[in-house]
């Protein structure tokens, strides 16, 4: 591992990039995010703690509606195959509030927007205002952008059925890079299926206080030949950026669309 050599303070931000840049993008996506009740791929208390481990029962009772309409406070955002098989019902994205114990679905709209589209959004809850720059910028790459009001703990995951039918696999990457004079380590899990070439997901977890990268900065969670998995950052505090890129490893377009924030 490459050591950091900068302050406790220092950020990293994206630079918001639409364009290839020259370098590698992901596969073309059937953009197919849709809304649905929680626990419709699975209850994730069927798989608690193993999937969710030192946080909170994943209940209906830990679950806040924040600034949602109570009869939305379980609905959550998901993709439904991506093309290609990628996954089966994938995504129910939340926060997780470490103080409380509190999960929120923050619902992502507008959905399924054009490569090169990004949104930006505000979601109060637990008392905390988060935003979220969300969308495709480029082709077969998804993005959230999370940034939050204070210093507090959170972590942001995801849970549902990938698409490799029992014949998954999983394998941590890492990838060092440089931004400015800053030395830093790009973490990252590729998902196949074993028996396609292009059934792949990569995905990228990159902590936006600097010192919050110096080891693996997400964990997957799943029990053998199960196609269920929880993937959830690591406990982060300034913010978090995540990619996902279908079939393609996307790191070198990745570490460029970072910055130092200044």
């Amino acid at each position: 591992m490459i050591q950091q050599t900068t302050s406790n303070s220092v950020l990293i931000q994206s630079k918001n990039h639409i364009t290839s840049g020259g370098f590698p993008v992901g596969a073309y996506i059937y953009k197919d995010m849709y809304d649905s009740y929680y626990t419709d791929e699975f209850d994730p208390m069927d798989y608690y703690p193993e999937y969710f481990p030192d946080m909170a029962p994943f209940t209906d009772e830990n679950i806040v509606a924040g600034d949602k309409p109570e009869e939305l406070r379980l609905e959550a955002c998901a993709w439904n195959d991506w093309g290609g098989d990628i996954f089966d019902g994938w995504g129910y994205f939340y926060l997780y509030d470490v103080y409380s114990g509190k999960y929120y679905f923050p619902l992502i709209s507008p959905q399924n927007q054009d490569d090169g589209v990004l949104t930006l959004q505000t979601f109060n809850a637990f008392g905390r205002t988060f935003t979220i720059n969300q969308g495709y910028p480029v082709e077969g790459i998804f993005k959230f952008d999370i940034s939050v009001n204070d210093n507090k703990p959170f972590k942001f995951g995801t849970y549902g059925d990938m698409g490799s039918d029992s014949h998954g696999m999983d394998t941590d990457l890492t990838y060092p890079y440089l931004l400015g004079s800053t030395n830093l380590t790009l973490y990252y899990v590729k998902q196949i299926d074993i028996y396609s070439s292009t059934e792949i997901l990569y995905s990228y977890f990159i902590p936006k206080k600097v010192t919050e990268n110096n080891s693996q900065t997400y964990d997957l969670y799943h029990i053998s030949a199960n196609t269920y998995d929880s993937l959830m950052s690591k406990t982060v505090t300034n913010g978090l950026i995540v990619y996902f890129s279908k079939t393609n490893d996307v790191k070198e377009w990745v570490v460029n669309d970072l910055e130092i924030q200044n």
